[in-house]
């Protein structure tokens, strides 16, 4: 454990010491994110802070390997050390240029197709009360791609108030990590106590009144390699037999909150894709809660749904599966619907230039 505290201080002090430095060279390069309609910030605030999270985790990485024992086969790493830097190369880019939906979302299966030869595909699937259903590459492809592509734009949609993105990403890569570790899963194990480090030190910077955001760069870089872990340590690890649903549970906050928008959309006769200021983080700071207390409500809630997903993983019983998900259903509804009620949303109309607008935002759902 002494090794993983040590893998965890290193990219943290990495990122203290890089994120104002990038800090400086966003404002000078006017990469900064301008307030607006569909924003809650009232100050331009640089936005180049993913680049942070990726030097910490990339440099962090490269000094776990040289000193953890992590085995022979290091294809694992390798491809997603590949993909995250073509996520991280996506990101940089759209926060600069700010891409369109359709650009980065071919970025991303870019980036999901450069991980598949190095094994990072879903091939089987563990249905309660039903067991191991095997279906194949092709199909198994198609899931990888949307679960990856789905957990990137979950964190993104996320992303939306000082220190939220990077404080969820920090619960689910704790639970990764107890997984991977207590199953044997040295390299997956590495990977998240890294990254982990790598988003502490940001945080020094984004908690609010944050001085820097990590932009696209920052939650796509996020939710693909939390995606790709959990694939490694869930769907493929031979140690464990828990249920498929647990990847959900542990995702559980960014994927209600995604899922609820496009219902929201929907009801309102509207394009899915639409942005607005209807999220839960919106919601509850519309109650006239400060951005602190909700990051800390929302970030207890998280870790809600990761507790009954890894009492799941380490029960192994499929009664106490059943339960634990209708229940977390149960108060997954019950909140919206009491969110929905006491704090309606906002924002009625959006027009034209608010959506333009909102391509400098970190939104993009798919």
């Amino acid at each position: 454990m002494v090794d993983y505290l040590i893998l965890l201080i290193i990219p943290c002090l990495v990122a203290l010491i890089v994120t104002p430095l990038l800090r400086q060279t966003a404002i000078k390069s006017n990469a900064l994110d301008h307030p607006g309609k569909l924003k809650i910030h009232k100050n331009a605030l640089p936005r180049l802070g993913g680049i942070a999270i990726a030097i910490s985790f990339f440099f962090s990485l490269g000094v776990g390997y040289s000193f953890l024992d992590i085995g022979n086969n290091t294809d694992p790493l390798i491809g997603l050390c590949i993909g995250a830097a073509i996520i991280a190369l996506v990101g940089i880019w759209d926060d600069i240029r700010s891409l369109n939906a359709s650009k980065k979302f071919i970025g991303q299966i870019a980036a999901v197709f450069a991980t598949i030869p190095f094994g990072y595909i879903i091939r089987d699937l563990n249905v309660p009360f039903v067991g191991i259903i095997d279906i194949g590459n092709i199909l198994g492809t198609v899931l990888s791609i949307f679960w990856v592509t789905g957990i990137i734009n979950a964190i993104n949609l996320i992303d939306g108030m000082d220190g939220l993105a990077g404080t969820v990403a920090i619960s689910i890569l704790g639970a990764l990590f107890i997984i991977s570790l207590l199953t044997g899963q040295v390299q997956m194990a590495l990977v998240c106590v890294v990254l982990a480090g790598a988003v502490i030190g940001f945080l020094r910077y984004n908690f609010h009144p944050a001085t820097i955001f990590m932009g696209d760069c920052g939650s796509m870089f996020l939710g693909f390699i939390t995606a790709l872990v959990s694939i490694k340590i869930l769907f493929q690890n031979p140690n464990i037999d828990a249920s498929s649903i647990v990847p959900v549970l542990l995702f559980g906050l960014p994927i209600m909150n995604t899922v609820w928008a496009i219902v929201r959309r929907l009801r309102n006769g509207r394009s899915p894709f639409a942005p607005d200021l209807g999220h839960i983080h919106n919601r509850l700071l519309n109650l006239g809660l400060s951005q602190k207390l909700v990051v800390l409500i929302l970030f207890f809630a998280n870790l809600l749904s990761i507790s009954s997903g890894l009492a799941i993983v380490f029960s192994e019983s499929e009664n106490i599966a059943l339960v634990l998900c209708v229940t977390m259903l149960v108060i997954t509804v019950t909140a919206v619907i009491i969110i929905d009620r006491i704090s309606p949303q906002q924002d009625k109309h959006i027009y034209n230039d608010d959506i333009e607008e909102s391509s400098k935002t970190n939104e993009i759902l798919l």
